[in-house]
Protein backbone atom coordinates (compact mmCIF):
# COMPACT_ATOMS: atom_id res chain seq x y z
CA UNK A 1 0.00 0.00 0.00
CA UNK A 2 1.32 3.61 -1.00
CA UNK A 3 1.93 6.09 1.70
CA UNK A 4 0.94 9.44 0.93
CA UNK A 5 3.48 11.75 2.46
CA UNK A 6 2.24 13.77 5.31
CA UNK A 7 1.70 17.81 3.97
CA UNK A 8 -0.50 15.82 1.14
CA UNK A 9 -2.35 14.29 3.51
CA UNK A 10 -3.30 17.38 5.63
CA UNK A 11 -4.30 19.12 2.38
CA UNK A 12 -7.18 16.47 1.68
CA UNK A 13 -7.92 16.33 5.33
CA UNK A 14 -8.19 20.36 5.18
CA UNK A 15 -10.13 20.43 1.76
CA UNK A 16 -12.67 17.71 3.27
CA UNK A 17 -13.08 19.51 6.42
CA UNK A 18 -13.74 23.09 4.30
CA UNK A 19 -16.16 20.86 2.11
CA UNK A 20 -17.84 19.24 5.10
CA UNK A 21 -17.82 23.25 6.67
CA UNK A 22 -19.42 24.38 3.66
CA UNK A 23 -22.02 21.68 3.14
CA UNK A 24 -23.55 22.43 6.82
CA UNK A 25 -23.41 25.80 6.16
CA UNK A 26 -25.81 25.83 3.28
CA UNK A 27 -27.92 23.53 5.12
CA UNK A 28 -28.26 25.68 8.00
CA UNK A 29 -29.10 28.60 5.44
CA UNK A 30 -31.59 26.39 3.66
CA UNK A 31 -33.29 25.80 6.60
CA UNK A 32 -33.28 29.40 8.31
CA UNK A 33 -34.42 30.95 5.02
CA UNK A 34 -37.26 28.13 4.94
CA UNK A 35 -38.75 28.75 8.71
CA UNK A 36 -38.36 32.66 7.71
CA UNK A 37 -40.74 32.28 4.89
CA UNK A 38 -42.84 30.30 6.98
CA UNK A 39 -42.76 32.58 9.36
CA UNK A 40 -43.65 35.90 7.16
CA UNK A 41 -46.64 37.44 7.51
CA UNK A 42 -47.81 39.69 4.53
CA UNK A 43 -50.01 42.44 4.53
CA UNK A 44 -52.46 42.43 1.63
CA UNK A 45 -53.67 45.91 0.67
CA UNK A 46 -56.19 47.30 -1.81
CA UNK A 47 -58.68 50.43 -1.50
CA UNK A 48 -61.82 50.98 -3.22
CA UNK A 49 -61.62 54.06 -1.95
CA UNK A 50 -58.31 55.68 -2.77
CA UNK A 51 -56.10 55.64 -6.17
CA UNK A 52 -52.40 54.97 -5.77
CA UNK A 53 -50.51 56.89 -8.20
CA UNK A 54 -47.19 54.59 -7.68
CA UNK A 55 -48.01 51.41 -6.29
CA UNK A 56 -43.71 49.93 -6.71
CA UNK A 57 -42.93 53.16 -4.49
CA UNK A 58 -45.78 52.11 -1.62
CA UNK A 59 -44.61 48.70 -1.44
CA UNK A 60 -41.43 49.54 -0.82
CA UNK A 61 -41.75 52.23 1.72
CA UNK A 62 -43.85 49.75 3.80
CA UNK A 63 -41.55 46.79 2.85
CA UNK A 64 -38.96 49.09 4.18
CA UNK A 65 -40.78 50.22 7.21
CA UNK A 66 -42.04 46.61 8.29
CA UNK A 67 -38.85 44.82 7.79
CA UNK A 68 -37.46 46.47 10.93
CA UNK A 69 -40.44 45.71 12.63
CA UNK A 70 -40.16 41.51 12.19
CA UNK A 71 -40.68 39.22 9.13
CA UNK A 72 -43.58 41.17 7.12
CA UNK A 73 -44.14 41.96 3.46
CA UNK A 74 -46.23 44.61 2.30
CA UNK A 75 -48.53 43.58 -1.00
CA UNK A 76 -50.38 46.55 -2.41
CA UNK A 77 -53.08 45.52 -5.41
CA UNK A 78 -54.65 47.86 -8.28
CA UNK A 79 -57.26 45.65 -9.18
CA UNK A 80 -60.20 43.99 -6.68
CA UNK A 81 -60.46 40.74 -8.79
CA UNK A 82 -56.97 40.27 -8.46
CA UNK A 83 -56.65 41.10 -4.45
CA UNK A 84 -59.82 38.57 -3.86
CA UNK A 85 -58.83 35.69 -6.19
CA UNK A 86 -55.03 35.88 -4.61
CA UNK A 87 -55.79 36.47 -0.87
CA UNK A 88 -59.15 34.08 -1.03
CA UNK A 89 -56.91 30.97 0.53
CA UNK A 90 -54.12 33.05 2.59
CA UNK A 91 -53.88 32.38 6.10
CA UNK A 92 -50.81 34.02 7.25
CA UNK A 93 -51.44 37.44 6.16
CA UNK A 94 -53.45 40.64 7.48
CA UNK A 95 -55.99 42.59 4.80
CA UNK A 96 -56.17 46.48 4.50
CA UNK A 97 -59.25 47.25 2.93
CA UNK A 98 -61.93 49.52 2.76
CA UNK A 99 -64.72 49.05 5.38
CA UNK A 100 -67.20 49.22 2.07
CA UNK A 101 -65.31 46.22 0.60
CA UNK A 102 -64.89 44.27 4.18
CA UNK A 103 -68.72 44.64 4.51
CA UNK A 104 -69.09 42.64 0.96
CA UNK A 105 -66.42 39.68 1.58
CA UNK A 106 -66.22 38.96 5.25
CA UNK A 107 -68.33 36.18 5.41
CA UNK A 108 -67.11 34.23 2.02
CA UNK A 109 -63.29 34.86 3.52
CA UNK A 110 -63.66 34.71 7.49
CA UNK A 111 -62.41 37.73 8.55
CA UNK A 112 -62.75 39.61 11.73
CA UNK A 113 -61.93 43.53 11.61
CA UNK A 114 -59.37 44.78 14.64
CA UNK A 115 -58.88 48.24 13.57
CA UNK A 116 -60.40 51.58 11.41
CA UNK A 117 -58.27 54.05 10.06
CA UNK A 118 -58.72 57.39 10.82
CA UNK A 119 -58.73 60.69 9.69
CA UNK A 120 -58.30 63.82 11.45
CA UNK A 121 -58.27 61.32 14.22
CA UNK A 122 -62.17 60.42 13.26
CA UNK A 123 -62.57 56.70 12.16
CA UNK A 124 -66.04 57.76 10.58
CA UNK A 125 -66.28 59.45 7.24
CA UNK A 126 -69.36 61.09 5.33
CA UNK A 127 -69.12 60.98 1.45
CA UNK A 128 -70.75 63.83 0.07
CA UNK A 129 -71.68 64.86 -2.95
CA UNK A 130 -70.43 68.39 -4.77
CA UNK A 131 -71.50 70.74 -7.07
CA UNK A 132 -70.97 74.93 -8.04
CA UNK A 133 -74.25 74.16 -9.72
CA UNK A 134 -76.67 73.89 -6.83
CA UNK A 135 -78.51 70.37 -8.26
CA UNK A 136 -77.28 66.91 -9.54
CA UNK A 137 -77.39 67.14 -13.43
CA UNK A 138 -75.62 65.19 -16.29
CA UNK A 139 -71.60 65.18 -16.63
CA UNK A 140 -68.89 64.19 -15.24
CA UNK A 141 -68.16 63.22 -11.45
CA UNK A 142 -64.98 63.53 -9.90
CA UNK A 143 -63.75 60.32 -7.63
CA UNK A 144 -61.42 59.32 -5.69
CA UNK A 145 -62.60 55.59 -5.49
CA UNK A 146 -63.25 52.78 -7.66
CA UNK A 147 -66.01 53.17 -10.09
CA UNK A 148 -67.57 50.19 -8.27
CA UNK A 149 -67.86 51.94 -5.45
CA UNK A 150 -68.35 55.33 -6.70
CA UNK A 151 -71.98 54.09 -8.42
CA UNK A 152 -73.10 52.17 -4.94
CA UNK A 153 -72.78 54.96 -3.26
CA UNK A 154 -74.41 57.21 -5.93
CA UNK A 155 -77.54 54.54 -5.86
CA UNK A 156 -77.80 54.89 -1.95
CA UNK A 157 -77.45 58.85 -2.43
CA UNK A 158 -80.04 59.35 -5.29
CA UNK A 159 -82.05 56.54 -5.26
CA UNK A 160 -84.85 56.67 -7.52
CA UNK A 161 -83.28 59.50 -9.75
CA UNK A 162 -82.78 58.04 -13.51
CA UNK A 163 -79.82 60.53 -13.75
CA UNK A 164 -77.19 58.05 -12.30
CA UNK A 165 -77.06 56.05 -15.43
CA UNK A 166 -75.90 58.89 -17.31
CA UNK A 167 -73.17 60.20 -14.95
CA UNK A 168 -69.72 59.29 -16.10
CA UNK A 169 -66.64 58.96 -13.38
CA UNK A 170 -63.31 60.74 -13.82
CA UNK A 171 -61.14 58.99 -11.34
CA UNK A 172 -58.63 61.02 -9.38
CA UNK A 173 -55.73 60.36 -6.79
CA UNK A 174 -57.21 62.18 -3.55
CA UNK A 175 -60.62 63.28 -2.04
CA UNK A 176 -59.61 66.98 -2.41
CA UNK A 177 -58.21 66.14 -5.77
CA UNK A 178 -61.81 65.56 -6.91
CA UNK A 179 -62.97 68.95 -5.44
CA UNK A 180 -60.05 70.78 -7.56
CA UNK A 181 -61.46 69.47 -10.56
CA UNK A 182 -64.68 71.11 -10.16
CA UNK A 183 -63.43 74.01 -9.59
CA UNK A 184 -60.74 73.25 -12.53
CA UNK A 185 -63.92 72.50 -14.85
CA UNK A 186 -62.48 69.11 -15.11
CA UNK A 187 -65.94 67.73 -13.72
CA UNK A 188 -69.42 69.06 -12.66
CA UNK A 189 -69.88 67.18 -9.55
CA UNK A 190 -67.70 65.36 -6.49
CA UNK A 191 -68.09 62.58 -4.65
CA UNK A 192 -65.87 63.18 -1.74
CA UNK A 193 -65.20 63.09 1.99
CA UNK A 194 -66.40 65.66 4.69
CA UNK A 195 -63.32 66.34 6.05
CA UNK A 196 -61.82 66.53 2.07
CA UNK A 197 -64.52 69.27 2.12
CA UNK A 198 -62.75 70.68 5.30
CA UNK A 199 -59.14 70.62 4.00
CA UNK A 200 -60.74 72.43 0.75
CA UNK A 201 -61.98 75.41 3.14
CA UNK A 202 -58.40 75.71 4.27
CA UNK A 203 -55.96 75.39 1.51
CA UNK A 204 -58.78 77.61 -1.19
CA UNK A 205 -61.46 79.31 0.83
CA UNK A 206 -62.64 81.28 -2.61
CA UNK A 207 -63.50 77.69 -3.93
CA UNK A 208 -64.79 76.24 -0.99
CA UNK A 209 -67.48 79.06 -0.71
CA UNK A 210 -68.71 77.94 -3.85
CA UNK A 211 -69.12 74.58 -3.51
CA UNK A 212 -72.41 72.96 -2.54
CA UNK A 213 -73.45 70.15 -0.99
CA UNK A 214 -76.35 68.45 -3.09
CA UNK A 215 -76.67 64.54 -1.55
CA UNK A 216 -75.41 63.33 1.63
CA UNK A 217 -74.25 59.40 1.94
CA UNK A 218 -74.83 57.89 5.45
CA UNK A 219 -71.57 57.61 7.81
CA UNK A 220 -69.07 54.96 7.39
CA UNK A 221 -65.70 53.83 8.51
CA UNK A 222 -62.81 53.96 6.18
CA UNK A 223 -59.82 51.63 6.06
CA UNK A 224 -60.54 48.31 7.87
CA UNK A 225 -57.40 45.72 9.14
CA UNK A 226 -58.84 42.72 8.77
CA UNK A 227 -57.63 38.94 9.64
CA UNK A 228 -58.64 35.67 8.89
CA UNK A 229 -60.24 33.75 11.90
CA UNK A 230 -57.77 30.87 12.32
CA UNK A 231 -55.20 33.24 12.40
CA UNK A 232 -56.12 35.64 14.92
CA UNK A 233 -53.69 34.58 17.80
CA UNK A 234 -51.08 34.90 15.42
CA UNK A 235 -51.70 38.62 14.13
CA UNK A 236 -51.98 39.96 17.56
CA UNK A 237 -48.12 41.71 17.11
CA UNK A 238 -48.87 43.00 13.73
CA UNK A 239 -52.15 44.47 14.29
CA UNK A 240 -50.03 45.77 17.54
CA UNK A 241 -47.70 47.42 14.92
CA UNK A 242 -50.45 49.11 12.43
CA UNK A 243 -52.11 50.48 15.93
CA UNK A 244 -48.95 52.19 16.89
CA UNK A 245 -47.49 53.52 13.40
CA UNK A 246 -49.08 56.93 14.61
CA UNK A 247 -46.91 57.06 17.63
CA UNK A 248 -43.40 56.70 14.98
CA UNK A 249 -42.54 59.51 13.02
CA UNK A 250 -41.65 57.17 10.46
CA UNK A 251 -44.93 55.40 10.47
CA UNK A 252 -46.78 58.78 10.56
CA UNK A 253 -45.26 59.55 6.77
CA UNK A 254 -46.63 55.69 6.00
CA UNK A 255 -49.97 56.20 6.86
CA UNK A 256 -50.49 59.58 5.06
CA UNK A 257 -49.59 57.51 1.83
CA UNK A 258 -52.88 55.55 2.50
CA UNK A 259 -54.46 59.31 3.53
CA UNK A 260 -54.61 57.70 7.27
CA UNK A 261 -53.46 59.47 10.55
CA UNK A 262 -53.56 56.92 12.71
CA UNK A 263 -55.72 53.88 13.64
CA UNK A 264 -58.55 52.59 16.39
CA UNK A 265 -59.65 49.83 17.75
CA UNK A 266 -62.63 48.27 16.80
CA UNK A 267 -65.53 47.85 19.34
CA UNK A 268 -67.88 44.56 19.54
CA UNK A 269 -71.10 46.91 18.28
CA UNK A 270 -69.04 48.08 15.34
CA UNK A 271 -67.73 44.71 13.97
CA UNK A 272 -71.41 43.58 14.38
CA UNK A 273 -72.37 46.42 12.15
CA UNK A 274 -70.08 45.81 9.65
CA UNK A 275 -70.73 42.70 9.12
CA UNK A 276 -74.58 42.60 9.03
CA UNK A 277 -74.49 44.39 5.88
Amino acid sequence: MKILPHHITSFFNAHRLTTVVLLITVVLALTFAAFAEVDKTTIYFYSSETSINNFKSLKMEFDRYLSRLGPYEFQPFSEREAFEKYVKDQKQCILLLSSWHYSKINKEYALTATLAGTRNGQKYQKRVLVTKDKSVKTGRIASASSIEHTSSYLRAMLKGKEIIDKIQVLTVPKDIDALMSVGFGMSRMALTSGSALDELKKVNPTLHQKMKIVAEGAESLSLIVAVPKGFSKGAEKIVAVFQNMAADPDGKEKLMMLGLDGWQTLDPSEKLKLEAK
